[in-house]
Order: structure tokens, then C-alpha cells, then sequence
């Protein structure tokens, strides 16, 4: 028979390997002005502990709920699914895509046994890549219910979710593939009805085992099924112990989530609008003609949307790469950078020139600044 300490050896096995925790591309571990406050404000139990710059994360393992909403809304992807994760869990929702393009996920609180509906823990799982990853692989008819979220352990989970709405409709004013998208809100859930079916993608089931062969097979099969079933539920959480300390990355690199959502708006048909209003999906910057080409909007920019040539003439800045993260305008000690209220989508992609001066013109002060 299987003992407590056997289940308990079992979840915590599936514990130590869900979610990974990257302090080095927080932007509070960075910048002490970062106004990134997300993971700990979103936390519904408060487990989530951000440091100052250099400091690092701590999570209080035993308090999450496993909602998942650190995943699903930090802009840096400092915390993230492991052993593909990501993908095991956009595969699973995808298993539930019907032939006819629906597609009903319901979080476990709400959650009424129908082998037909995917479950996830919180709704609050969402990000509106999900949303339009899950459309491209054919749900063309999307019901995602929750419960009375006051009531539940994560709290958050509808609001979250209806912020993530709020940027589909953006897109749906944007793109043509999703121009006569229909939202409707119920009291308990939402649903997505898009006008065109993508391709729905077959998805082969694995060969379950006999349980039926002798006594100890019978035993065996069980033990089996309670581990997988025990690192499902444990799919959200992990025990990993982080350094007291984080070396500080400068590097730059695009986050996963960013990368999907480009190749998901390629997808999407025509473009309707020639000029669209920044937030949390695009965004444009100005700098200052006094600026002073100190380079700090480019260093802590985590993507490298932002970056300054070496001789310190030229900012240049990538909208695509823009995760809305603020950190640049934070770290711009002179006040020179702003965020525009529109860009035009033709430049998205492009490396746009923000601001440039005459090699001619550099004096003493400016190679000062350069130095320090």
C-alpha cells in the first residue's frame, strides 16, 4: 500500500519542478526606481517578497495557491514554467478543442466534472497570448468560466482575466481576423466567439496501461496514476531555495511570451489601422533634443528595444521588442525620455532612430558623463 510519506515524496517531487523563479531579470532587483510592483501586488495570499536592487525574490512556498498569475503578468517572465511547462499546458487546452472550434476551460472552483471542459487552477492564468495562441490552433468558440472569485483563495482571477479581454478588443480593432469578434460577459464566465476557424490540431492520445492484469499490476497502475494525477495538482508550485543575493544581469534578451505574440499577430490577417494607441502591447518612446547620450535607457532595458551605438551618437528603439516594463524612463536620470500616446504601425518592427547628434559636437562634460 501507499503510505503518507510515499503521496507526500510524490508531490513534492512534482513540487520542485513547476514553476522556476529568475530574480536576475526582475526590474526591482535592478533599479530601486522600477515601478514594476505586479507579482506582489497580484499575489492574492502575499507570498511573494521582492528585494531591493541586488537583493533577490522569496517566495513563501507553503502560502501560494498555485493560481498562476506571476506567470501569466510579470512583463519579464521572471517567473516561469519549467520542463515545458508552457507548452504542456497550452497542449492540454488544446487536447479540449472540439472539431467544431470550442472550446470550454472553467477554473477549479467553478469546475463541474465534464471530461469535455479543460480546468486550470485560477482564470487568472490567462495572458492574452494564450488567448490568441489557443484561437491560431483552432478554438474559434472560447467559454472560460470562473467562480465567485471574492470568495476564492486567489481573489484576482476575473479582473485579470478581463484586463487580458481588454487588450483581445484592442487587437480586434487592428487586425481583420478579428474585426467582428463577439465578447459576451456572463455572470460567471466569458466567452470568445472570432469569426474564423483556424486549423484545429490533432492531438494523438498516449496509450494508457491494462490496470486489469494481476493483484500487483492492479497496485502498480494505481501508484502510477496517483504520482501523474499528484504532479498535476502540484503543476503550479515549486520549494526551490533562492540565493540571498542576485548579480545583477544587464544582458537583454526578448522574453518567450513577447516572441509568441509577434508570431501571433502575423498570423492575423490584415492590418486595418495605420496608427494605434500605446499601453501594454505596443508602445513608443521620445527623447528629448537635450539629451545628454548617457546610455542608461539602453543598459536597463531588459529586450534591448533600446540600444545606443558605440560611439554614444545614436538611440535607436525597436517597438516590437517594448515590453512596457517603464524601466527606461525610470532610469533616465536626466528626464529626457517620455512614452508617446501613439505609434504607427509601420514602424513597429523597424529599428527607429529616436534621437542622434553630431559626432562634431561631443565636448569635455558629455565624454564626463561617458566615463561615468
Amino acid at each position: 500500500m501507499i503510505n503518507k510519506m510515499e503521496i507526500a515524496n510524490m508531490v513534492f517531487e512534482g513540487v520542485s519542478r513547476s514553476i522556476s523563479v529568475a530574480p536576475k531579470y526582475c526590474s526591482k532587483i535592478k533599479h530601486k526606481s522600477a515601478p514594476c510592483t505586479i507579482c506582489y501586488t497580484l499575489c492574492p495570499v502575499q507570498a511573494i517578497h521582492v528585494g531591493g536592487p541586488g537583493e533577490t525574490i522569496t517566495v513563501e512556498w507553503d502560502k501560494c495557491t498555485g493560481c498562476g498569475m506571476c506567470v501569466s503578468q510579470c512583463h519579464s517572465q521572471v517567473y516561469k514554467l519549467r520542463h515545458g511547462g508552457y507548452s504542456k499546458f497550452i497542449d492540454k487546452l488544446t487536447s479540449h478543442i472540439s472539431p467544431k472550434g470550442e472550446l470550454v476551460i472553467s477554473c477549479s472552483e467553478n469546475h463541474v466534472y465534464n471530461r469535455n471542459v479543460a480546468v486550470v487552477e485560477c482564470a487568472g492564468i490567462f495572458n492574452v497570448v494564450d488567448i490568441l495562441v489557443l484561437y491560431l490552433r483552432g478554438a474559434s468558440k472560447m467559454t472560460i468560466k470562473y467562480g465567485i472569485c471574492s470568495e476564492c483563495q486567489s481573489k484576482h482571477g476575473s479582473k485579470v482575466l478581463e484586463q487580458e479581454i481588454k487588450h483581445l478588443q484592442l487587437l480586434s480593432t487592428i487586425f481583420s481576423d478579428l474585426k467582428d469578434m463577439e465578447i459576451i460577459f456572463e455572470s460567471d464566465s466569458v466567452r470568445l466567439i472570432f469569426p474564423i476557424q483556424h486549423e484545429v490540431y490533432e492531438i494523438i492520445e498516449e496509450e494508457k496501461p491494462n490496470p486489469t492484469v494481476n493483484r500487483r499490476g492492479m497496485f502498480s497502475f494505481f501508484k502510477d496514476t496517483l504520482r501523474e494525477s499528484l504532479l498535476k495538482s502540484a503543476d503550479m508550485v515549486t520549494v526551490e531555495t533562492l540565493e540571498p543575493r542576485t548579480q545583477i544581469d544587464f544582458t537583454h534578451e526578448e522574453t518567450a511570451r513577447r516572441k509568441q505574440f509577434l508570431e501571433c499577430i502575423m498570423s492575423l490577417g490584415n492590418i486595418m489601422k495605420e496608427e494605434v494607441e500605446t499601453g501594454m502591447l505596443f508602445n513608443n518612446i521620445e527623447i528629448d533634443e537635450s539629451c545628454v547620450y548617457c546610455g542608461m535607457c539602453a543598459r536597463f532595458c531588459n529586450t534591448g528595444a533600446l540600444a545606443i551605438n558605440e560611439d554614444r551618437t545614436e538611440i535607436t528603439f525597436n517597438p516590437s521588442k517594448c515590453i512596457s516594463c517603464g524601466m527606461c524612463e525610470k532610469s533616465c536620470y536626466h528626464f529626457k525620455l517620455h512614452y508617446k500616446e501613439s505609434l504607427p504601425l509601420r514602424t513597429f518592427f523597424k529599428d527607429n532612430i529616436i534621437a542622434s547628434r553630431d559626432k562634431s559636437r561631443i565636448t569635455i562634460a558629455d565624454m564626463k558623463v561617458f566615463h561615468e
